[in-house]
């Protein structure tokens, strides 16, 4: 029989097509939907498939709740997901000079394994919460690294520009206040989340490219709740095999 560790997590299971204990042109013993190995002499029914009573307990676990203590870890793999599809998506839009909302679909993929991972192959409702959370910050937080490089690069055309007015012997008064003091960093960065988590609804101003922008950030979204879902299949049994005639 194999091992445990080279089993389908629960979630990968296909239970959609029906397959029967035995058949006419059957001579070997029926086997596990899951694990493909024989049945022995006891099965299960998940979802009208036949499994065995290693994989019924598999199944049977896998639909439990994660311990409390590993919603620490799920965060933490969780955000580092979130942080590296925020630098993908913020790299891709740099480069390109495109905002290629398919990313957001990666985005959700990645945040999702993570975090699944990180709660043992178990999910449920706090594990969705997170990973839609991070998901969407790591999505719009990609424009504060894209507002930034695109300030820079235009810094240089301003201050010649604000050199020559200075140098040409004009009077033109100051457009900045020299009594006001400059912006704080920790409010700089608040500022800026705040224009990011606005940002794909503001992309709606570009009419229908602005709708399938949010539809696919919707789909990355939605990726990242589902696999980070509690299985939920219908475990019956035991049951005894009949032995052939």
């Amino acid at each position: 029989m194999s091992e445990s560790g080279l089993n389908p997590p629960p979630e990968e299971l296909q239970f959609q097509v029906a397959e029967p204990l035995s058949s006419p042109e059957q001579t070997t013993a029926p086997v596990c939907v899951a694990c493909k190995q024989p049945i022995g002499p006891t099965y299960y029914h998940a979802q009208g498939q036949v499994v065995c009573p290693q994989c019924a307990d598999r199944i049977r676990s896998g639909q439990q709740s994660p311990p409390p203590l590993s919603l620490a870890r799920a965060f933490l793999y969780g955000a580092g997901a979130a942080l590296g599809g925020c630098l993908l998506y913020a790299t891709v839009s740099i480069v390109t000079g495109l905002e290629i909302g398919l990313i957001a679909i990666v985005v959700g993929v990645m945040v999702g394994k993570a975090i699944r991972h990180a709660s043992r192959g178990l999910g449920g409702r706090p594990q969705q919460i997170m990973a839609v959370l991070l998901t969407y910050f790591a999505i719009t937080s990609s424009y504060i690294p894209v507002i930034i490089y695109h300030a820079a690069k235009n810094r240089p055309a301003t201050t010649s520009t604000a050199q020559v007015r200075n140098a040409d012997g004009t009077n033109k008064p100051s457009t900045t206040d020299p009594d006001k003091p400059p912006m704080s960093f920790g409010r700089a960065i608040g500022f800026l989340l705040l224009i990011a988590a606005a940002a794909p609804f503001l992309s709606l101003t570009q009419g229908v490219s602005g709708l399938i922008t949010l539809f696919i950030i919707f789909i990355g979204l939605q990726r990242a709740w589902r696999l980070t879902g509690r299985s939920e299949l219908l475990v019956m049994g035991p049951y005894e095999t009949v032995p052939a005639a």
